[in-house]
């Protein structure tokens, strides 16, 4: 995690799915991936830091940040 970003900016399983326009359960299928960074909270929900999951999507899901965000 970078040293910069908030600790409290936290991402679910469900704004995970949302991120990348997938069902829940796939979602969870996902991050339950060895290689997905480990969650942060584990309870009453699991979450992960929001730039641990950007780092990880991008190295694993080129594109997902869409045309618009790609700068094109």
């Amino acid at each position: 995690m970078a040293e910069d970003s908030d600790p409290y900016d936290l991402v679910s399983a469900a704004d995970f799915a949302s991120m990348l326009g997938i069902g829940r359960s796939r979602a969870d299928t996902i991050t339950r991936m060895k290689g997905f960074p480990e969650p942060k909270v584990t309870r009453p929900f699991r979450a992960w830091h929001r730039l641990d999951v950007e780092r990880w999507l991008d190295t694993n899901r080129p594109g997902w940040r869409g045309d618009a965000q790609n700068g094109r």
